[in-house]
This record gives C-alpha cells, sequence and structure tokens, in this order.
C-alpha cells in the first residue's frame, strides 16, 4: 500500500512540472519566450523549481528612443530558480541570470545580467489572478563588446482562464548602454498584451 501511495504521489507531482510559452505583442513589438520546467526531465529536480528557457523579442524604431532609428531584436538564454515562500505560499520568488545578445547600427552587444522574479497569486477564488515582475541588471563588468551595461524590468498580470491557458498584459523597459560616445539607449519601453500557456 505504501508504494502505491509513493506512486501516485510521484505522478501528482510529476504532473504539476509545466514548461511554459509566452506570446506577448503590441501594435510594434513581438516577444516570444519558452521556459522548459527541468523538472519534467530530471526525478532530482523539485518541479516548478529550476527553468532554463530562450527569448526572442522583435522590437520597433516606434518603442525605442531617438538614438535607434531602425528595428532592431534581441536574443537571451536564460536559467531561473525559484520556489513558493513557506509563510506566504502565495508569493514566489525566483533569481536568475541570463546571457544577452543584440546588434544595433553595427555595434554588438553582449551581457550576463542578474536578476529576481516575484510572482503574487491574489485571493480570488473563481478565476486564478496572479500579479508579478521581474528585474534584470548587468553592470559594466558583466558587459562584453561594445555593452557598458544593461537594465530590464517587467510588470504584469496574468489570467489564467483554464488549467494550462491564460492571458497576460503588462509593461516592459529595457535599457541597452552601449560603451560608445552617444551609447545610452532605450531599447524598448512599451504595454503589451498577451497569452501564455503550459505544457
Amino acid at each position: 500500500m505504501l508504494k502505491k501511495l509513493v506512486a501516485v504521489f510521484a505522478l501528482g507531482t510529476s504532473l504539476m512540472a509545466m514548461h511554459e510559452f509566452e506570446l506577448n505583442l503590441n501594435n510594434h513589438d513581438l516577444d516570444a519566450r519558452l521556459d522548459l520546467d527541468m523538472g519534467q526531465f530530471n526525478a532530482s529536480v523539485e518541479p516548478d523549481s529550476v527553468f532554463f528557457g530562450g527569448r526572442y523579442l522583435y522590437g520597433s524604431k516606434e518603442n525605442s528612443d531617438s538614438k535607434i532609428d531602425s528595428d532592431h531584436y534581441l536574443l537571451d538564454g536564460h536559467f531561473r530558480v525559484q520556489q513558493q515562500l513557506a509563510n506566504v505560499p502565495a508569493l514566489t520568488v525566483g533569481m536568475g541570470m541570463k546571457l544577452v545578445y543584440t546588434s544595433i547600427e553595427d555595434e554588438d552587444f553582449y551581457a550576463l545580467p542578474l536578476g529576481i522574479h516575484v510572482r503574487y497569486r491574489l485571493p480570488v477564488e473563481a478565476v486564478p489572478f496572479y500579479v508579478g515582475g521581474r528585474f534584470y541588471y548587468s553592470p559594466q563588468v558583466l558587459s562584453f563588446q561594445d555593452a557598458k551595461n544593461y537594465m530590464e524590468y517587467q510588470i504584469g498580470l496574468d489570467v489564467m482562464l483554464i488549467d494550462r491557458a491564460g492571458v497576460t498584459a503588462g509593461y516592459r523597459k529595457i535599457d541597452t548602454n552601449f560603451d560608445i560616445s552617444d551609447g545610452d539607449a532605450t531599447f524598448n519601453e512599451s504595454w503589451f498584451l498577451g497569452v501564455k500557456f503550459r505544457f
């Protein structure tokens, strides 16, 4: 009987582990992100605790500052660990890092920003609502090629309409500061709407 209980618990735990795909849009920008939950691949990793992923952001000149006079893109590969706080189970806190690359007007930008994620489930019973945000920063010592430093923050609201899908809305700002005379540049600053899928 004990073996059956352990097997059922292990199966239930693995079903909680979920990868996540997010697509955010506005009139000018497209932001696609994929996070893979390592708990689905490795039994020794607790579900919903360790993520690897990637991102592609197509940014328009309309949502950048005047120093960027063409459309541009940003790529990143990222890693994050997170957990629910024992005293506040509705609050999930994570820490991570990523490798960021972009190129603007033949200037190559690489950075390794460190970041923090926060997500809180609102006390609404009918439909799960989450508010959250993230902040990443790379000082000069973690910025390479033509990069001076990097800063990104994003805040948002998620509404999970069904178990594996929902909608999201938020605001983001990304600063890519280049190590050149006129290098400080707002890469993207915009509101967005999107969808989120868990699988």
